[in-house]
């Protein structure tokens, strides 16, 4: 009964040994600086920092230990920007958004101006850009059509070539029909002149 009481204790030491063996974690102080590389490199700046307390805690050599200090040292600073920039890039994309719902497109260029200015362009804000192009140019079409409706064809042209300075394309359709429209109001206009003479 002895034997085999020890024989299951030690089956069951050996099962809890092999379901919690830290199989997932680097063997190696060299493993553990290359890890700790990769975690700066994706800017997990908190868990390259865990990495270093692991080092110091199993008494790495020193040498890879200021490796590791290094690396966090100088991308820090770079991560914490591009945080920062992210975070800009998400409240820009809620302003614009907003500002073009409430039909202020002027406000959301003057806000993506700012954002450009202080962090560049990018994929997103030339996307955005397009948006508020095509915005401020249907704003101007707007305009030339309440100018038409008016009978203002000063007023009209005006309009309607400050929509085709913004050249987009999604536009063109809609500006050919209001300069066809213009045309007609010309002619219009210039065929009642000589009668009211």
């Amino acid at each position: 009964m002895r034997l085999r009481t020890w024989l299951l204790a030690a089956a069951a030491l050996a099962g809890i040994w092999f379901v919690n063996k830290p199989s997932d974690q680097p063997k190696s102080v060299a493993e553990q600086v290359q890890h700790a590389g990769v975690l700066v490199q994706q800017c997990d700046i908190d868990g390259a920092r865990a990495v270093l307390a692991q080092l110091k805690t199993a008494r790495a050599p020193a040498a890879q230990i200021k490796r590791v200090q290094s690396g966090i040292a100088g991308a820090a600073a770079a991560c914490e920007k591009k945080d920062r920039r992210e975070q800009a890039r998400e409240q820009l994309t809620l302003d614009v958004a907003q500002a073009l719902d409430a039909g202020k497109p002027s406000q959301a260029a003057t806000r993506l101006a700012a954002y450009v200015k202080r962090w560049g362009d990018d994929p997103d804000t030339l996307e955005l850009d397009a948006r508020i192009k095509v915005a401020l140019a249907s704003a101007q079409l707007d305009a030339a059509d309440a100018c038409l409706a008016r009978a203002d064809h000063g007023c009209a042209e005006k309009s309607l070539l400050a929509a085709e300075r913004y050249r987009r394309p999604e536009l063109a359709a809609r500006t050919q029909a209001l300069r066809t429209a213009l045309s007609k109001l010309l002619e219009n206009a210039l065929l009642d002149a000589p009668a009211g003479q």
